[in-house]
């Protein structure tokens, strides 16, 4: 790679996927260097750019765990799977996705194995890191009411840009209040969207027969 030469590509004739493999250098702010890891980041042929490239710390000097966000191959976990989908689908460019998640998330590593914490906060693990994403991202916090948006996408029955009240019940029009929310989630796979309501059904039926307290902490 021109912009990065201290990768080398494998083109790998006849397999579905292709490599990349090289160090990726962390700097301070000021540009001092701090660290390396040897990675390898794979594309699949077939889909790529639409496809999320899959990277591995090669040099294992990350703890294989999912406190790390890295599995026990060494597959790192860069972004929220919602979030990876959606830009998937409209199309990566390497060198974008390499300075928007790959080197972040390589640095913000660092910085937890220097500090114990990570710089920029992370994301829940498992279903957790998925009601996470609705409250911050799509600012939607309220369990029955991400049900009734992802039935209502699952079953083409969204309102229309001017329908009054919104979606989520406030007194405004839709285009004004929801509406990119529920645009990105339209964006996402049936199956992911099934998954998630699947989720959050039971997380409100955990909330109705067994805790109060924990509907308060997951749906404040």
């Amino acid at each position: 790679m021109e912009i990065y030469p201290s990768f080398s590509y494998y083109k790998r004739d006849g397999k579905k996927y292709s490599k990349l493999s090289g160090d990726i250098d962390i700097c301070d702010t000021t540009g001092i260097y701090l660290d390396s890891f040897n990675i390898e980041i794979w594309l699949n042929k077939e889909r790529y750019p639409y496809s999320t490239p899959l990277v591995k710390e090669h040099s294992t000097k990350i703890q294989r765990h999912e406190d790390w966000h890295i599995d026990e191959d060494g597959y790192v976990c860069l972004d929220i799977e919602h979030e990876l989908e959606y830009k998937a689908k409209k199309g990566i460019q390497l060198v974008g996705f390499y300075q928007d998640h790959i080197y972040p998330f390589f640095a913000n590593t660092l910085y937890k194995m220097s500090f114990g914490k990570y710089a920029n906060g992370e994301y829940g693990h498992f279903f957790e890191g998925v009601v996470q994403f609705y409250k911050e991202k799509l600012q939607l916090a309220d369990g029955p009411i991400i049900i009734t948006i992802l039935n209502a996408i699952l079953d083409n029955t969204v309102p229309g840009r001017n329908a009054r009240p919104c979606i989520c019940g406030e007194d405004k029009k839709f285009k004004r209040c929801h509406l990119q929310s529920v645009e990105f989630l339209q964006s996402l796979s049936r199956e992911r969207l099934l998954k998630d309501l699947a989720g959050f059904e039971e997380i409100s039926g955990i909330v109705k027969t067994k805790s109060k307290d924990l509907a308060r902490s997951i749906f404040p």
